[in-house]
């Protein structure tokens, strides 16, 4: 009984990773079978985000039978806020410093979201900080640091799968400059496990984009 109930939980888990991975597989496989999805470029990670926190979303209250606390979706604390605020500076002091020795390369992915409208790269900063979140942090950290009972295993299947992306679409350049950042939200996660706080993080890190992004116009 105890290895039936071990194996159905494993399975709920891993159909779970699916949903919240979904904006990551789908697209690609759609473009190598040739379909056309009708949407493409940064802003269609709006658009399957979206789909995919929904489905995550149905499929916590609607199989897994929990809440949204679950995944550490609870209003932060004041120590929470404060973890963010410290880690923030962290990640600029270094950005600054790294800038400041080796000034970054110009590269094909932050030229791509300079380009865009405006109002459409705030909408993909906000998008990014609260629904990547959800699915690159909340759900797949929390549920397989449950099932195997160790969080660094959880760390060790999640952080690179957050930070691939980053590296095709920015190029490798990005490890120097950003990835402070990402390290600042999975200690923010691992320490506080708060998730409204890594979405206030998140967004931080993300809003500097917006710089280039109107003096280009």
């Amino acid at each position: 009984m105890k290895v039936e109930a071990g194996s159905r939980r494993t399975v709920t888990v891993l159909v779970g990773l699916v949903l919240a991975y979904l904006p990551m597989w789908l697209p690609p496989l759609a473009r190598l079978a040739g379909a056309d999805l009708g949407v493409g470029g940064p802003a269609a990670s709006i658009v399957w985000n979206v789909l995919a926190v929904a489905l995550l979303v149905a499929y916590i209250f609607g199989v897994e039978r929990r809440r949204l606390d679950s995944i550490r979706l609870v209003r932060p604390g004041g120590k929470d806020l404060e973890w963010a605020l410290i880690l923030f500076g962290c990640h600029m002091a270094w950005t600054w410093l790294a800038r400041v020795i080796r000034p970054p390369p110009p590269d094909e992915g932050t030229a791509t979201i300079t380009a865009m409208p405006v109002l459409a790269v705030l909408a993909l900063i906000l998008s990014a900080a609260v629904f990547e979140e959800v699915l690159y942090r909340g759900y797949p950290i929390e549920r397989l640091t449950e099932l195997t009972g160790r969080a660094w295993v959880a760390l060790a299947l999640t952080v690179p799968l957050f930070v691939l992306p980053h590296l095709v679409f920015f190029s490798p350049s990005w490890l120097l400059y950003q990835a402070s950042g990402t390290v600042a939200l999975f200690v923010l996660f691992v320490r506080r496990r708060n998730l409204i706080a890594c979405m206030l993080l998140h967004l931080a890190i993300n809003l500097p984009i917006l710089i280039p992004t109107i003096a280009s116009r």
